[in-house]
């Protein structure tokens, strides 16, 4: 089985190490020759498309919109000589897309996010014309595919619309990779949280909680990865940059995973991911029941749900006074994920339905 897989980004984007780079290794185990053809090569534009400066962002997608066409045209070069294509996330241009509607190869689109919704996240118009755009391009794109593979229901009822068949594959999460870390001998209890610039905002709906929390309890503290100028008023904060070979570590290091989010179109197509990472490293989660969410995490049974400022402030209490609780939950979180979201569980399906689709013959 020769299988091309076009992705948006390189290794260091979560999407497309998840979504893609990390089934190779299982895939060629299988006999399978595996093409990997990238749009952007990394993810340097992410800090590029939250910044405030328009003209920074208009050159950052100029660039992008020229990779992506560079890399449209070598995907429909090399998909005649492949038994199947899988792209990720990338929509391309629309002239593009007239031309892969000739092709033979069955196609798949994956997608992990709802970059198909037209709720303006940044009141900006390059932000709207991206969206817009998104709009657009994202249902075309999987009227041109066999298949979309998506992350929850939320997306995969949008998919649905479009392609003739959808199916769901949340995470899927190395357990191998992460993994509880040794045991902790400490005073101070550790909340954390890892993202990135774009969803660091979020953390501001849990401000008030908080700078509460660390006023009764002084030994808590929060540590932030992928936002090192972050700052809260009101309790002590380790803030760091995101690095891939320190990320289990800095994992590692937290007592408590939160994920605090609001409840709108963008965030119910989210995939959880946080929570699959939080409860692999063995931590007890606290989470706003948003979307997947609610099916990644059992309220009361791998951390709580919480949904107003009142219920993060009880719920954190619980867990920093509690380490027999914070405890067996992260053993129930583990549990679970291995049982469900591990990827030497996914990755099985995930060749099955490449499998299928070739042998159907698109």
């Amino acid at each position: 089985m020769r299988i091309l897989f076009v992705t948006q980004y390189g290794v260091l984007a979560a999407s497309s190490r998840t979504r893609v780079f990390q089934y190779l290794p299982y895939l060629k185990g299988l006999g399978a020759e595996c093409r990997v053809l990238t749009a952007i090569p990394d993810i340097a534009g992410s800090q590029l498309q939250v910044t405030a400066q328009a003209w920074r962002k208009l050159l950052y997608y100029g660039w992008a919109s020229w990779r992506t066409l560079l890399c449209g045209l070598r995907t429909f070069w090399h998909a005649g000589n492949s038994d199947l294509v899988l792209i990720q996330k990338v929509i391309l241009p629309q002239p593009l897309r007239f031309f892969f509607r000739l092709l033979t190869t069955p196609l798949i689109y994956d997608f992990d996010d709802a970059i198909f919704t037209t709720e303006v996240r940044r009141q900006t118009w390059l932000s709207a014309w991206k969206e817009r755009r998104n709009s657009v391009g994202v249902p075309a794109m999987l009227r041109l595919c066999k298949l979309a593979v998506v992350e929850n229901e939320y997306n995969a009822e949008f998919a649905a619309h479009h392609c003739p068949q959808t199916a769901q594959i949340t995470g899927p999460i190395d357990t191998d990779h992460y993994h509880p870390g040794p045991a902790k001998h400490r005073r101070d209890v550790v909340l954390g949280w890892i993202g990135s610039a774009s969803t660091l905002p979020y953390l501001d709906l849990i401000r008030e909680p908080l700078k509460q929390l660390a006023q009764r309890f002084p030994d808590v503290r929060l540590c932030i990865v992928g936002a090192e100028q972050a700052a809260i008023d009101g309790i002590e904060i380790e803030a760091k940059a995101w690095r891939l070979e320190d990320e289990v570590a800095d994992l590692q290091g937290f007592d408590i995973g939160l994920m605090p989010m609001p409840d709108d179109p963008w965030t119910r197509g989210k995939g959880g991911y946080k929570l699959l990472q939080y409860m692999a490293t063995g931590l007890p989660v606290l989470t706003s029941p948003v979307g997947i969410n609610q099916q990644i995490v059992e309220d009361g049974c791998q951390g709580f749900w919480a949904s107003t400022s009142a219920e993060w402030l009880a719920r954190l209490e619980e867990l920093v006074t509690d380490e027999a609780l914070r405890r067996r939950m992260g053993q129930e979180g583990r549990r679970r994920v291995e049982e469900v979201y591990a990827l030497n569980v996914q990755q099985i399906r995930f060749a099955q339905l490449l499998q299928t689709l070739v042998e159907e013959g698109g």
